[in-house]
């Protein structure tokens, strides 16, 4: 898809569905997590319709991961293993990740921080729509109580 097609599409009323229905293969948004905007589970339509917006460069995503109590570290780990190949697979490579010691600036908990780079981003959207993914996708919903995920890259 050219990025004047894919900025047309999403112009479109058409775009919506497609929103919403890769906002729920990301895990659909809670609405008491979207109420503060931290700790969601997936994108809102707006969200979702602003990244697929996005230059069709390569794209950093930042994962502040906050786990579940009593094993939720152990199925993110499960989770971590096996999106690896699936991230390959689409030309992604995970770039670090590392347990967060303590909030240096700020008042923020998180347990763990992620930084995953895609070549564009319709690769994450291309991974996660993905049968192998479905079939992985339970153990990070079964780890994490919820994320923020930001989208960087150079400018």
């Amino acid at each position: 898809m050219t990025e004047s097609s894919r900025r047309q599409m999403l112009k479109s009323g058409a775009a919506l569905g497609v929103i919403s229905a890769l906002g729920s293969l990301l895990g659909g948004a809670d609405a008491s997590a979207q109420e503060t905007g931290i700790n969601a589970m997936g994108p809102t339509p707006e969200q979702m319709q602003q990244f697929l917006a996005l230059p069709e460069n390569p794209v950093v995503m930042v994962n502040l991961l906050k786990f579940k109590p009593d094993g939720g570290a152990e199925a993110y780990a499960r989770y971590g293993a096996a999106v690896t190949p699936l991230l390959e697979k689409v030309g992604g490579k995970s770039l670090f990740a590392g347990r967060a010691a303590m909030c240096l600036v700020g008042d923020a908990e998180w347990d763990m921080v992620a930084l995953a780079q895609y070549p564009k981003p319709q690769a994450l959207i291309e991974m996660v729509s993905s049968p192998e993914y479905q079939a992985i996708h339970h153990h990070r919903e079964e780890g994490l109580i919820g994320q923020v995920n930001y989208a960087v890259w150079k400018s």
